[in-house]
This record gives structure tokens, C-alpha cells and sequence, in this order.
């Protein structure tokens, strides 16, 4: 059995988040920690977003353990939280060799998720989930830098969308966290709105490359960022 599986996505929807807390319950899905701190968020939006986030973070490392082992830990065996830096990252019940084998990243908006598990072996991960909707280039031109908007004034290529550039450096910088905390910083470029290379400016290009898949899924776009 491959000690590599391929990343793991999972996209979850309002409507699944309902389903499955009423198959299994939020005490079948959340760990006791998690359910305190669903608890203390005094915004319902928040709460949903959260919830949205843990759940597709969950069935991602659920999916991604059963390629590899044959079988799927519980929902509320697994423990998902936070690095000081932001990052997620989990844990598992009786299987502390889990937690550093394994990357994973998550995204939430308007109540649905994304979240993505990765073999440490294959790099860092990054994900940004939004609602299609139109983007002004103005407002992306703010995260640009000046090659990228050279490359958007030529007419004689095809260009991603404004939220597909978003959403790609939101993935990149997330998947480079460790040596970039701003969109600014990412340098991005491109065949097609597909697929992206992307690099982290100030670092060696061969040490922290980039790539980054983006696709739309039903009224979301998606773009996973895979930092080497």
C-alpha cells in the first residue's frame, strides 16, 4: 500500500454539514474541545462556518486514512486545531504517529468548506473556497504585483478570472505560510485558469515551488496550493 496517498479534497455544503450532524450528532462529530469552542462563538454565521470547516477538514483525514490503512477513525476521534500560527493541523485518538505524517489546510464561506489532507512527504497545503460571484480587477490589482498585471494587459494571452487569482494566492500563501504571511508576496503565473505556478517573493524559486490547481464546483470556485 502506497505510504503516499494521493491529497485528499473535500468540499462540504450547508446541506451536508445538516445531514450529517443529524445522522451522528454534534457529540458524534466534535470532540468535547471542539463543542466548547462551537459554544463560545456568539455569532451563528460563525458557528456555521466553523462547524462547515472541522467537518470537511475531518472527512478529508477520514478519506485520506482509509487509502492508506484500509479503515476511517471516527469523526469525533479526530481532533482538529490550530498552530499558533493559524494552521491547522490534527490529531487522533491512540495514534499520536499520525499527527506529523500529515498537512492539511481549510477554507470556509457562506456556511460550506473545503479542506484538504496531504502526505507530509509531498509538501504544505493550502485551500480557498468562495462563492462565484463577480470580482473587480480593481480590487485584485491591490494584491498584484507588477508582472502579474503586465500579464493581465496582454491582450495576446488568456487570463484567469479576478476571484481565480484570489482565490489561487489565498491558497498559495496559505500553503507557504511558513515564509509568507501576505498576498503581495505571492508572485503567480499562468498557462490557463487551471493550473498555477506560484512563487513567494524573496526565496529561492527550486526551494519553495508552487502549484496550484484551481477549479468551480457547482456554485463555488476551489484552488489547492501544493508548496514543495
Amino acid at each position: 500500500m502506497s505510504s503516499r496517498p494521493a491529497p485528499r479534497v473535500h468540499l462540504v455544503t450547508p446541506a451536508i454539514v445538516e445531514q450529517t450532524v443529524a445522522r451522528h450528532g454534534v457529540s458524534g462529530v466534535l470532540t468535547q474541545a471542539e463543542r466548547n469552542t462551537l459554544d463560545a462563538f456568539p455569532v451563528e454565521r460563525r458557528r456555521q462556518d466553523w462547524l462547515a470547516g472541522r467537518l470537511a477538514a475531518k472527512r478529508a483525514v477520514r478519506e485520506l486514512l482509509r487509502a492508506r490503512e484500509g479503515h476511517a477513525p471516527l469523526y469525533a476521534a479526530i481532533e482538529i486545531a490550530n498552530e499558533k500560527d493559524g494552521a491547522p493541523h490534527f490529531t487522533v485518538d491512540d495514534r499520536p504517529d499520525l499527527s506529523d505524517q500529515f498537512n492539511i489546510s481549510i477554507s470556509h464561506t457562506d456556511g460550506a468548506a473545503v479542506a484538504v489532507a496531504v502526505s507530509a512527504t509531498s509538501g504544505s497545503v493550502g485551500v480557498d473556497v468562495e462563492v462565484m460571484r463577480p470580482m473587480s480587477l480593481a480590487v485584485v490589482r491591490r494584491v498584484l504585483r507588477s508582472s502579474e498585471i503586465a500579464r493581465l494587459e496582454d491582450d495576446g494571452h488568456a487570463h484567469p478570472s479576478p476571484l481565480a487569482l484570489w482565490t489561487a494566492k489565498e491558497a498559495a500563501m496559505k500553503a507557504a505560510h511558513h515564509v509568507c504571511d501576505a498576498l503581495c508576496d505571492v508572485e503567480l503565473h499562468w498557462i490557463d485558469s487551471h493550473e498555477m505556478r506560484a512563487h513567494v517573493i524573496g526565496t529561492l524559486p527550486s526551494t519553495h515551488a508552487i502549484i496550484v490547481r484551481h477549479r468551480e464546483v457547482g456554485p463555488y470556485t476551489v484552488a489547492v496550493a501544493l508548496c514543495q
